[in-house]
């Protein structure tokens, strides 16, 4: 969930960061418009990364002004507007990955017995809200939601190479990247930008398989490393051949705007893999304050695993509804704007009812806030830091 490119501000400084920001909170929002408040969990660092390509070709997305958010201090934001082609690009991609990645841990048995069969319908459901919204897009499901059908048929081969293992990963990134193109209005970028998506897939099972190494071999799961006897060093070499094949991708692709891309995909990346796969003594910045708890994520295709499946499950029935297309907590009619804040029926007492109330007049919510209503996704809870939090390395 967390992501393999995951910036820090201080690397990034105010002004990326912002830009970036932007993606983030967008993709956040789009989510809860396009599926429902619970399908926000699965905003996610890496898939953001289709806004941002969408934007360096198409050099600015519609933006919009976003309600006040607990986990940005308070404070309001331009982001990425959820009727944009850039913000529906990613939340399609979070979600059909999410469905992909949920309905492999299913069917590898990965989930408790007593949450497989309510796991696969918030699998399936995130399929047909994925698929609709793909469908507006021109964007084919097929190679996303036949990825891990694709992973196993690979892994019952007699002895396959380490890159055919990593493939099925790769060409669901790849059609992906490809369609930012697409949207963007930009046919000849349609070929690098596979090419790219290829590499940049393929590098995230890489290092999901490097994490989760230890892990899988004491619970006997099928790990590529482990398959092919791949050590540390050769996978760091590989690691290394895919970085410059992204970068020869990225060189070929025709920006308008490049600078927000070449960043998160040239040095944030390379400061992933050294953070997997450190290959020299490197200095951390600190974080000034504490941050909650991150959970590492799997590929790119398996974003959710057990806490998806608990997110879907509970926070439907805590939410009761979800509501739904932005209603509820969104930015949309009621009384403070959006579905309202407080939503109706939440429970707070009406102003002067008993004394004051709450929240107390003057408080400022005139739409409802993005993320303090639910349980937060492990990125915005990384984004509430005001200091590193990224676990970043020089390099």
């Amino acid at each position: 969930m967390r992501g393999i490119v995951r910036p820090c501000r201080d690397h990034l400084g105010p002004r990326l960061y912002e830009r970036w920001q932007a993606h983030l909170c967008g993709l956040c929002l789009t989510l809860r418009d396009v599926a429902g408040q619970p399908e926000r969990a699965l905003t996610g660092y890496d898939v953001l990364l289709l806004s941002v390509l969408v934007e360096a070709q198409a050099g600015s997305v519609p933006t919009t002004d976003a309600a006040p958010c607990p986990l940005r201090g308070f404070a309001r934001a331009t982001v990425v507007a959820s009727e944009s082609a850039a913000g529906r690009l990613a939340a399609a991609g979070a979600l059909l990955t999410g469905s992909a990645g949920l309905a492999d841990k299913v069917a590898d048995e990965d989930l408790p017995r007593a949450l497989r069969q309510p796991a696969g319908r918030v699998a399936r459901r995130l399929a047909r809200t994925g698929g609709a919204l793909a469908a507006d897009l021109g964007l084919a499901t097929g190679p996303i939601l036949a990825a891990p059908r694709a992973a196993a048929a690979v892994e019952r081969q007699v002895a396959p190479g380490l890159r055919a293992l990593l493939r099925p990963t790769g060409d669901a990134v790849a059609a992906l990247f490809a369609h930012t193109a697409v949207v963007a209005d930009r046919p000849a970028n349609v070929a690098p930008l596979a090419a790219c998506g290829q590499a940049f897939g393929q590098l995230v099972h890489l290092l999901d398989a490097v994490q989760d190494r230890t892990a899988d071999r004491a619970a006997g799961r099928f790990n590529p490393l482990e398959v092919t006897g791949t050590d540390d060093p050769a996978a760091a070499a590989l690691a290394h051949e895919l970085l410059a094949e992204v970068g020869r991708a990225l060189g070929e692709t025709a920006f308008v705007d490049a600078e927000l891309a070449d960043v998160l995909l040239g040095r944030e990346l390379r400061r992933a893999v050294h953070r997997v796969l450190p290959d020299h003594e490197a200095t951390c910045c600190r974080p000034a304050v504490a941050v909650p708890a991150q959970r590492r994520g799997g590929s790119v295709l398996a974003p959710l695993g057990a806490l998806a499946a608990l997110w879907g499950l509970l926070l439907t029935a805590v939410f009761g509804g979800g509501f739904r297309g932005g209603g509820g907590c969104g930015p949309r009619g009621g009384r403070y704007g959006g579905g309202g804040y407080p939503p109706p029926g939440y429970g707070y007492p009406p102003q002067g009812r008993f004394g004051r109330g709450y929240p107390p007049p003057g408080y400022g919510y005139r739409r409802g806030p993005s993320c303090g209503e639910m349980l937060a996704c492990n990125c915005c809870a990384n984004l509430a830091c005001n200091a590193c939090c990224c676990d970043c390395v020089d390099g």
